[in-house]
């Protein structure tokens, strides 16, 4: 290899590395903190994001005309139930354009986790720049961000039971 092409080379090598740290590509150094955000229960309590600092949390979207959002419903509650004495907290977020059917469904189906209303759609799409549904943002103890689940899930199998676990031990999943 030629002195000309070992120097072009290894000026690229470095040039690429330099960019790398300083635009921040390298997304496993980079905190994604929550985007809070507040929004009524049905019965009308505003409750914030950010008054669950400390917890777990996981910030399930969906609506009543989602199929796949009332499938994983009973598995969700099920984890809820047996981890909310441990620091779990499910805010159920609906984007459904009324109240009614929302509070009727959950009343009719017993579920426990507190359901916030989103009927403009802005946490959805303008806070978390989502689309589609259901899609969850599991939040770790210190507000960030530590997965987005799309689609549904089994909450209360085992992977993801494990990965609640040690989150709610502490630990990084």
């Amino acid at each position: 290899m030629s002195r000309r092409r070992k120097v072009s080379s290894t000026f690229l090598f470095v040039a690429t590395i330099c960019s790398i740290i300083l635009l921040g590509v390298n997304s496993t150094c980079a905190v994604d903190m929550a985007p809070d955000f507040t929004l009524p229960d049905l019965e009308g309590r505003n409750i914030t994001l950010s008054s669950n600092r400390g917890k777990v949390v996981i910030v399930n979207f969906w609506g009543t005309w989602c199929e796949p959002c009332k499938a994983e419903m009973p598995s969700l509650n099920r984890l809820y139930l047996e981890s909310r004495d441990k620091g779990l907290v499910v805010l159920a977020v609906s984007i459904d354009p009324s109240s009614q059917k929302v509070r009727s469904f959950i009343t009719q189906k017993g579920y426990s986790f507190p359901v916030l209303l989103d009927s403009k759609k802005e946490v959805f799409f303008d806070t978390y720049g989502l689309f589609g549904l259901p899609v969850s943002v599991i939040i770790d103890r210190s507000g960030v961000i530590v997965q987005k689940v799309i689609g549904e899930a089994a909450w209360d199998a085992p992977p993801i039971k494990g990965k609640i676990q040690k989150l709610l031990d502490g630990r990084k999943i």
